[in-house]
């Protein structure tokens, strides 16, 4: 049953993310946040949790309070921005208790039925997105004088990567089918995450056979890319510059402008008071005269909840990882680090997909000693040996 309702609820949050990538609506932020504390109540009521994991959500839910009580905003915004960035960290932290047949009974689903509906999905986006094959790929690399559309693929593009992790072990066609999409996407954070997660994923068990698969593709794909200086310069303006104009090819353009804008983040965290630096500012690209977010998670944090609140957050997201499954986690964790501190991963809902991974009750070494993390049982409820 848990299962079948995971399943629903992923494939629910995937098609959101790429049917509408931007604005959901109230609606479907209502449904999304409704079902998410739906789960979360069910496991904790059917299967209890642990006082190291209340603990953490008290502390995560209380960045949410101070944040409204703290920052001069409209309370609305705020309020859906803390959703946004604390919700994923809720629902992830109580669901990683389940026992772990749960996950692998979700993986196997979301093999058998999640990938068509994922690739369906994708046609749609793609077929809606693009009018002509023509201008498919301009489509795709949004407006490159204005940014226009870019978030929109930076969405799409972690759906895909940290849903694709549970590709790479499956035929290598479809991993590379995935990295195909995220080069299309122009993502470059997100295929850079997905190309290391993938090549930490194959190689640490050192297979030949794949390795010289890989080797040989890469191999033939870049004599076909080499072998017309056409595609190279097509290549170089596209995957380097995304399409801007010869005068814009500088340094700034190279990084997307993220250069510029991790230095307006640094100047305002050096003119902050006290206060500022201990609790945050808020989201201050909703209210702000400066309407970008700072693509990097560490300063994205700092400024909104300032360090107590980015300790907390951080914590958090190390217990989720921590109990990943064995098989999955440093690919997961290295995706996780690419994106968070060259996108901005903490952000996005698609982090529910790590359920998919998830292990249950991970057989490392937590700090139970120092949280008390023993289990809470439902009362009524036998406990399980």
């Amino acid at each position: 049953m848990l299962v079948n309702a995971l399943f629903l609820f992923l494939m629910f949050r995937c098609g959101a993310d790429i049917l509408s990538p931007g604005e959901k609506g109230t609606t479907v932020v209502a449904l999304y946040v409704a079902l998410a504390l739906g789960l979360t109540a069910i496991k904790i009521a059917t299967s209890g949790t642990t006082r190291g994991d209340i603990a953490i959500g008290l502390a995560v839910c209380w960045l949410a309070i101070v944040n409204l009580l703290w920052i001069p905003a409209e309370a609305t915004s705020q309020l859906y921005f803390s959703v946004t960035v604390l919700l994923p960290i809720v629902f992830l932290l109580f669901l990683s208790r389940c026992e772990p047949s749960i996950f692998v009974d979700l993986r196997k689903r979301t093999l058998t039925f999640g990938v068509p509906v994922l690739c369906g999905l994708l046609l749609i986006f793609i077929f809606r997105e693009g009018a002509s094959e023509a201008d498919l790929l301009t489509t795709f690399g949004g407006n490159a004088g204005t940014g226009e559309g870019e978030k929109s693929f930076h969405v799409v593009a972690q759906t895909i990567a940290k849903f694709s992790i549970l590709l790479i072990n499956q035929w290598i066609g479809l991993p590379i089918i995935a990295l195909v999409l995220l080069t299309a996407l122009n993502v470059r954070s997100a295929l850079l995450g997905f190309l290391l997660a993938f090549l930490i994923k194959k190689y640490s068990t050192l297979n030949l056979r794949v390795f010289l698969a890989t080797v040989a593709v890469s191999v033939v794909a870049i004599g076909f890319l080499m072998s017309n200086s056409e595609l190279v310069d097509a290549f170089l303006q596209r995957i380097l510059y995304r399409d801007r104009v010869f005068f814009e090819q500088d340094t700034t353009n190279l990084m997307s402008g993220r250069d510029e804008i991790w230095r307006y983040y640094g100047q305002m965290l050096e003119n902050s008071s006290f206060l500022e630096l201990l609790f945050g500012r808020g989201a201050i690209w909703l209210y702000g005269s400066f309407p970008f977010l700072a693509h990097n998670d560490l300063l994205n944090l700092m400024i909104c909840y300032g360090l107590a609140g980015t300790t907390a957050v951080l914590y958090a997201w190390y217990v989720i990882l921590s109990r990943l499954d064995p098989e999955y986690r440093m690919p997961c964790v290295a995706l996780f680090l690419v994106l968070f501190f060259t996108n901005g991963v903490v952000f996005h809902q698609s982090n529910l997909l790590f359920v998919l991974f998830m292990a249950g009750k991970a057989q490392q070494k937590e700090l139970s000693e120092i949280l008390g993390d023993e289990v809470i049982k439902r009362r009524a409820l036998p406990a399980r040996g």
